[in-house]
């Protein structure tokens, strides 16, 4: 005897057919999100017309807010982030407030009566339809000599430059741990770092190092070696400094 039956005799048939009718009911919902809110619209736009032929600049307005925000609201609906259907709610409410009251002249309590039942209306068509999304977060800011390492980065390609690219390098790596020392190295990193570009680039263009370039590169290595000393050294000094002044305190204090 045979088990297969009539497809109301398998739940599971039943409820995949389901759970297929819910997705595409789902994409459809999110592809047309906010798309009703245009259409609640269009009697302003024949309006805005009569309204300019006439001269009148509050009625003018008034259209003009009641289509624009609508607009303004079915753009934030789409984007599908978390609180947009609040906002766009907040913005159709506005909406239909001035309309009510700057264009047909309503008394207030109406007019905001009105605003209310738009409030309330798009909440109810589309809050909870779509999934709500909390906004990415924004890149981490840059660091002070992010920039810096990726120029000295590309400027490693060139093998030749390894001894001054390394010595730079060391001379971030200090400032990294003292960023209150930049501004005293930011113009040696701005002079080194283009003309180790400049050198970098016509190396990878084929160019045949001169002879001085050596002693060149030297220098530079020199310099980074130099600058990194100097650092050091008022590090020291400040430290010293500090040794100094508590001892000073400590000794006033009666503690030493």
């Amino acid at each position: 005897m045979s088990t297969t039956g009539p497809g109301w005799r398998h739940p599971d048939a039943w409820r995949d057919a389901r759970t297929k009718l819910e997705e595409q009911a789902g994409r459809f919902r999110a592809g047309t999100r906010g798309l009703l809110l245009p259409l609640f619209t269009w009697p302003l736009l024949p309006d805005a017309v009569i309204e300019i032929a006439r001269g009148n600049t509050r009625g003018v307005v008034a259209a003009g807010l009641g289509i624009g925000l609508p607009l303004l609201a079915l753009r934030i609906l789409r984007r599908g982030r978390a609180g947009d259907t609040r906002r766009a709610a907040v913005m159709v409410a506005v909406a239909t407030g001035l309309v009510a009251g700057l264009g047909a002249q309503m008394a207030a309590p109406l007019a905001v009566l009105l605003a209310a039942g738009a409030w309330a209306g798009t909440r109810l068509l589309y809050d909870g339809a779509v999934p709500e999304v909390e906004a990415p977060e924004p890149p981490p800011a840059p660091g002070p000599l992010d920039e810096a390492r990726a120029r000295l980065a590309r400027i490693a390609a060139a093998p030749a430059l390894a001894g001054v690219t390394g010595a730079m390098g060391s001379v971030l790596d200090d400032l990294d741990a003292r960023p209150d020392r930049l501004p005293q190295a930011r113009r040696f990193l701005a002079v080194h770092l283009d003309g180790l570009e400049r050198i970098a680039d016509r190396l990878a263009a084929g160019a045949e190092p001169p002879p001085g370039m050596p002693q060149l590169l030297t220098d530079l290595q020199s310099a980074a070696e130099e600058l990194r000393a100097r650092l050091r050294a008022e590090e020291s000094a400040a430290l010293d400094i500090q040794v100094k002044v508590l001892s000073e305190r400590l000794r006033q204090e009666g503690y030493a």
